[in-house]
């Protein structure tokens, strides 16, 4: 896909806004004995960090619909989905956007542990 030139007539590069964001220390987490689904901060945003089967994810802690805690949501479809548990709203963890909820979507995080230590950046 082509990019649209600068002022100068330069093409300029696609942005791409997940690899821009800044990967945040998730401190007091602890990876490998921790409690999950787990409360932290990301851009002084309130998030959940949830342990799934191909490793960690975050989502907003509210849920869109009626603002119900995601915390006791339930991780469906081979843990790529996280599903409600007031109104069995679903939402996909890749991009956060409603599976049965057309117009609902939630904030996911990408989560990546090094040694133990749990970082985290938005990806949408």
């Amino acid at each position: 896909m082509a990019t649209p030139p600068d002022s100068s007539g330069t093409p300029t590069a696609a942005v791409d806004t997940a690899a821009e964001a800044a990967w945040q220390k998730l401190d007091g987490l602890d990876a490998v004995s921790g409690k999950f689904p787990a409360p932290a901060r990301v851009d002084g945003d309130g998030i959940l960090i949830f342990r799934t089967k191909i490793g960690f994810r975050g989502v907003q802690r509210l849920c869109p619909h009626l603002k119900f805690s995601l915390h006791d949501a339930d991780l469906v479809s081979n843990d790529t989905m996280i599903r409600c548990k007031q109104h069995v709203f679903t939402f996909r963890l890749a991009d956060g956007r409603g599976v049965n909820c057309p117009g609902f979507s939630v904030s996911v995080f990408e989560v990546k542990n090094e040694d133990g230590t749990l970082y985290a950046r938005r990806t949408r």
